[in-house]
């Protein structure tokens, strides 16, 4: 199991849970991957289309202490990281899951 701890830009708490990350299309960012709620706070996420995409406003590298802007609800990711995370998506047989939480 791969276990990445990557910038990934700010979302609204109820979109919190495990999500399985589903068929890929090109959108209004590029690249993204339709997501599939798993969880009673997430489980319209494909209804309202939370999708994972790239931004370049996401860094490569942590900015803590500074924050990375707030998304509308779309869990997203460096272009960089999205390139990485697009070659385990291809290779893997079994469906990818990913949880988004709040520490």
């Amino acid at each position: 199991m791969m276990n990445w701890s990557f910038p990934i830009c700010l979302i609204v708490i109820k979109h919190l849970g495990k999500y399985k990350i589903g068929n890929d299309y090109k959108g209004t960012y590029g690249l993204s991957y339709k997501l599939y709620g798993l969880d009673s706070t997430n489980d319209r996420a494909l209804e309202r289309t939370i999708v994972l995409h790239a931004d370049t406003h996401v860094p490569e590298k942590e900015p803590f202490p500074y924050h990375i802007y707030q998304s509308a609800g779309c869990p997203t990711v460096s272009p960089l990281f999205l390139s990485v995370l697009t070659k385990y998506i291809k290779a893997s047989k079994k469906p990818i899951l990913m949880w988004i939480y709040y520490s």
